[in-house]
């Protein structure tokens, strides 16, 4: 359109803003269309910039005239389709476009949030971590040098330094911590073993260990005793278990375990009246790069079984376990090969064999232009390794790590019980076969659940085991579905959702 003859009501350039990601760009499409934009469930309004190709033109966002390049009024967004309307009129007072974005608001659903952006020590990974007397700890770590320092905090937002591992004389870095017998235990670089009740006073317990001189072996507290396995000293991996009833006394209860030699850069975790070892890595400077993705469990700490060969998430080191809400977690990590990147996966499993990966969809998200599609995701920490992962307060932890440069924030995840952990498929097109698998978890029981629709058009059914949601829309219009989710134990939880029904064309 022309705008020496005031007919030009194009738009030059369209803008979304956010509290949650900086002023995003939309891409055109033909025939005055854009991209459709998906934002986080955390996202609950945007303001818009439209600039118009003439400045002179008038603006209207939604019924309210803006100016021109100047952001809208706050646009309040509900879960699942919000479309906007933006006129466009020409400063011939006749000649109009009308554009029509739409912004798709997530459902609620598991979601990490960020309870601190730099906390009062110095950024750091490879820290050692344990939950104690109500409250998180942190314990040396990589800054890059070996620190001694001890942090404590009950919130994740404030945190107290307590005092410092002050005899040690290596540092802390990738430590085996373990809490026993009323005390925090720690081991630093040179296999010294220390032991605090407070976090400020921290006595030798021996120098003499028999597992002295190994790194990124594994250790556990388990059956009333503390365990170290695996790592490497020496110039070679370990496969050895060793046990300890106090700290400097210790039973060598293995001498080679039916797993492989191997780094535990993770901690060996305790679930079920099981010790769990979950995979694990041998290498040298970064090459070759050789991980284990297996899965073992013992319930004496001599007696293993492999419960999987090969767990479907990628082979890693630096990575980090927890058991949160009666799962065994896997999260983060780095791998040389076949990409040089740090991992910012989430996977639980019930019992070792089956694994399902946590999603967090990114904080906003288009098609873009040019084969590459526009991200933005702040709804989760960054890719990182060596982090410190808690379970504390009822949410998983994930504090530091290493990003380059290192990292001090904090974020926590709270899943409160039974929760549906995909997102609803909001729309389609009539006389086609809509679907969309529901699922969802987190049941205290961790039993089988069973689904049902509470509330759907006759042409919806849902399969009660799978969750499958399908059916053939007879013509075009909104329904409201609500699909429950149940357990034995009569856990529920409901998701319900609108969806939208296109003609055809």
């Amino acid at each position: 359109m022309n705008s020496a003859n005031g007919t030009e009501a194009g738009l030059k350039t369209l803008t979304i803003h956010a509290d949650r990601f900086a002023p995003v760009l939309l891409c055109p499409r033909m025939r005055g269309r854009y991209a459709p934009v998906h934002v986080g469930q955390e996202v609950d309004q945007i303001w818009l910039t439209p600039t118009p190709g003439d400045p002179a033109a008038r603006v209207v966002v939604d019924g309210v005239t803006v100016a021109a390049g100047q952001p809208s009024g706050p646009i309040r967004l509900q879960p699942g389709r919000n479309p906007v309307t933006i006129e466009v009129t020409a400063t011939d007072g006749k000649t109009k476009c009308r554009f029509a974005p739409q912004f798709y608001r997530d459902y609620p659903g598991p979601a990490w949030r960020q309870v601190c952006g730099e906390s009062p020590w110095l950024p750091r990974d490879s820290a050692g971590e344990l939950v104690f007397d109500g409250r998180m700890w942190l314990l040396g770590g990589y800054t890059p040098e070996p620190a001694r320092d001890v942090w404590c905090s009950r919130d994740g937002a404030t945190w107290t330094r307590a005092g410092e591992v002050s005899a040690s004389r290596s540092g802390i870095d990738i430590p085996m911590t373990w809490v026993f017998d009323g005390r925090m235990w720690v081991a630093d670089m040179d296999g010294l073993l220390f032991a605090s009740a407070d976090g400020a006073d921290w006595s030798l317990v021996t120098d003499q260990a028999p597992w002295r001189g190994r790194g990124a072996a594994g250790a556990a507290t388990f059956a009333g005793r503390m365990w170290v396995m695996g790592g490497a000293a020496g110039g070679r991996f370990l496969n050895d278990v060793w046990s300890s009833g106090d700290g400097v006394h210790w039973t060598r209860e293995l001498e080679t375990a039916p797993w492989s030699r191997r780094m535990i850069h993770h901690t060996p975790l305790v679930m079920d009246g099981r010790m769990w070892l979950i995979g694990g890595a041998a290498m040298g400077d970064y090459y070759p790069f050789r991980t284990y993705q297996d899965v073992w469990c013992t319930e004496d700490g001599r007696h293993w079984e492999k419960v999987l060969d090969e767990a479907p998430w990628r082979g890693r080191i630096w990575g980090s376990t927890a058991v949160y809400r009666d799962r065994l977690w896997v999260l983060g990590g780095f791998r040389s090969e076949p990409a040089w990147e740090n991992l910012g996966d989430v996977w639980y499993s019930v019992d070792g064999v089956q694994w399902n990966e946590l999603s967090c969809p990114a904080t906003c998200r288009h098609s873009g232009s040019a084969n590459g599609p526009v991200v933005v995701d702040h709804s989760r920490w960054e890719l990182r390794h060596e982090m410190s992962v808690y379970d504390h307060d009822g949410k998983l932890w994930v504090v530091g790590g290493m990003v380059w440069p290192l990292m001090n924030d904090v974020w926590s995840l709270d899943i409160a019980g039974l929760t549906f952990v995909t997102q609803p498929i909001v729309e389609d097109f009539a006389g086609t076969r809509y679907d969309y698998r529901a699922r969802a978890d987190f049941n205290r029981s961790r039993g089988r659940l069973q689904y049902r629709l509470v509330d759907s058009p006759a042409w919806l059914s849902v399969d009660s085991v799978t969750g499958l949601v399908e059916g053939v829309s007879p013509g075009p219009g909104d329904v409201t579905v609500t699909v429950e989710a149940r357990d034995a134990a009569g856990e529920t939880a409901c998701q319900r959702y609108t969806l939208h029904i296109l003609p055809a064309g």
